[in-house]
């Protein structure tokens, strides 16, 4: 025990001090993995692991070397942790998608950069600050969304199948059918059949409880080119 107080309270690093902090490091990076992988985002199990594990390593380089090269005068040490985060930005980037004016993976991206500063905490010896991060930011996946969706919009989800006679259907007259109905887009999907020219765009939306749906339909299919509507739980 009272090695581990040791190890824990350590402001120096050692193989010790640097194998506790890539293990806490692990555990916490698997952990907010598992939430996004457990809603088969684009960065999952793995990818969070990784890159907790690979800032924690960076911050302890940046502790290292100053401690090993004491009159290492060339350079600034804190450069190496620095820049994790910026390089961090170009994998969040890979994160994200975009199609036909929808946005996707943005929480995925902010995620990951969380990610980084939990590793960079645990890598500083900064335990409990990184573990309470951690559990905010899985508070904050799994139950903001909830009531970001449901509290504040006072509307239900659902699946709403919109079937187009055209491969190059207009979204933009789609969208502002539904900012007329005062339908919120969560997520959807694009998928085109050539041979047929036609596409189905499956929106995940939140609607009005008490809306008609007869009048959405409706306006839907004015648009010329929707030849089927249909809304599932």
């Amino acid at each position: 025990m009272n090695e581990l107080t040791r190890l824990i309270d350590s402001t120096t690093v050692d193989v010790s001090t640097a194998c506790l902090r890539l293990l806490v490091s692990f555990l916490l990076g698997a952990v907010i993995g598992a939430e996004r992988q457990a809603r088969r985002r684009e960065a999952g199990l793995r990818t969070f692991t990784l890159i907790c594990l690979g800032s924690t390593m960076s911050m302890l380089v940046s502790i290292w070397i100053p401690q090993t090269y004491p009159n290492f005068l060339n350079g600034d040490p804190g450069r190496i942790a620095a820049q994790v985060l910026t390089g961090i930005g170009f994998l969040g980037a890979g994160a994200i998608i975009q199609s036909r004016g929808s946005i996707h993976g943005l929480t995925t991206a902010a995620g990951v950069w969380v990610v980084a500063v939990i590793g960079l905490a645990v890598g500083a010896g900064m335990f409990l600050p990184a573990i309470i991060l951690t559990i905010l930011t899985v508070v904050v996946l799994t139950t903001l969304e909830y009531f970001e969706k449901r509290a504040l919009s006072g509307g239900v989800n659902k699946i709403l199948v919109v079937v187009c006679s055209t491969a190059d259907p207009d979204i933009a007259a789609i969208r502002r059918i539904f900012d007329c109905h005062q339908i919120y887009v969560i997520s959807n999907s694009y998928e085109i059949d050539y041979t047929t020219d036609t596409a189905i765009l499956t929106c995940k939306i939140n609607i009005d409880s008490r809306s008609p749906y007869t009048a959405l339909f409706t306006d839907l299919r004015r648009t010329g080119f929707v030849v089927q509507t249909k809304i599932v739980d």
